[in-house]
């Protein structure tokens, strides 16, 4: 009899150690985002949303953002996003170019923000992280500054929960960390020089020059850009793709001229600190899946 006591003590202590072990075990987060380019034509490219899908459910992310969802309802949102093993899903609207959020977790969402937004901003949380899905202006960098500084607003004047915070998105911004890459691709300044003074209206370039001011406000919050440490310089790029050959750009070596980053993923401090790495999806897989490259990024966080 006590024997079999002593037995039972060892075998619960054994499995009380086994389960703090456990809790204790960081876990893995692997974010994406990615722009899918107008909603796969509105839904008509039946065969580029399925390999899109395809390629997601072969990444095992956790998170997707994802921008452009043109034509989309929330149904069918859901229905692709089983495609790539996500049942929570959130679409910000219905109508123009909007930005959604899909995860293996339940999603709760904070803010839908529509006026004096382009194209909107998604505000959710996710495993106790505050996610911001954003689409910035695609035309004035002036837009997306004051788009950018009410985004930070919601940064800084909030409680986070744990600190814990990611923007993410196609900012159509250059960030001054990529300013090498920018000078070995002249064209791309030329080409944006011409489409300014073509415009009364809007602006990309401050100066005729690469604007900074729009990722310089979020690493000043301070954001940081979890690619910067993982991917090489020159190879810092999420746009443009082969894809836009024969629509926008003339052959290969004028995809490759007019490379440059707009998409990121930017975290708080406390959640930068938990990345253990990054990279932006820009080889052949994704080159004919839309004209944005993915970006991806993994986590270790203590539960």
């Amino acid at each position: 009899m006590k024997r079999n006591m002593k037995r039972g003590w060892i075998l619960l202590i054994s499995a009380c150690l086994l389960h703090i072990a456990a809790t204790g075990q960081d876990r893995h987060l692997r974010v994406m985002t990615y722009n899918i380019m107008d909603g796969f034509n509105f839904g008509k490219d039946t065969g580029r949303q399925q390999k899109t899908a395809a390629w997601i459910y072969s990444q095992k992310p956790d998170i997707v953002a994802l921008q452009e969802l043109c034509d989309y309802s929330a149904e069918r949102l859901q229905t692709e996003a089983r495609g790539w093993g996500h049942p929570y899903t959130v679409l910000l609207k219905t109508k123009g170019y909007s930005v959604g959020l899909t995860s293996n977790m339940p999603i709760t969402v904070k803010e839908r923000k529509l006026e004096g937004m382009w194209h909107g901003m998604l505000h959710c949380q996710v495993g106790g992280i505050d996610i911001f899905v954003v689409h910035l202006s695609p035309d004035d960098y002036r837009i997306r500054g004051r788009e950018a500084d009410t985004i930070i607003s919601r940064i800084t004047g909030q409680q986070l929960e744990n600190g814990r915070c990611i923007v993410l998105g196609d900012f159509n911004a250059n960030s001054p960390l990529d300013d090498d890459m920018k000078k070995r691709v002249p064209l791309l300044l030329e080409k944006d020089i011409i489409s300014d003074r073509k415009s009364l209206q809007y602006k990309n370039l401050a100066d005729e020059y690469f604007d900074y001011s729009v990722i310089s406000k979020f690493l000043s919050t301070p954001m940081i850009d979890v690619c910067r440490k993982y991917v090489a310089s020159e190879n810092r790029f999420s746009y443009s793709t082969p894809i836009l050959i024969g629509r926008y750009r003339k052959n290969m070596e004028e995809v490759i001229q007019r490379r440059q980053r707009l998409d990121y993923i930017l975290a708080t401090p406390s959640m930068a600190h938990a990345c253990t790495n990054a990279f932006i999806a820009n080889g052949d897989a994704t080159g004919y899946l839309s004209d944005h490259y993915p970006v991806i990024a993994d986590f270790m966080l203590p539960n």
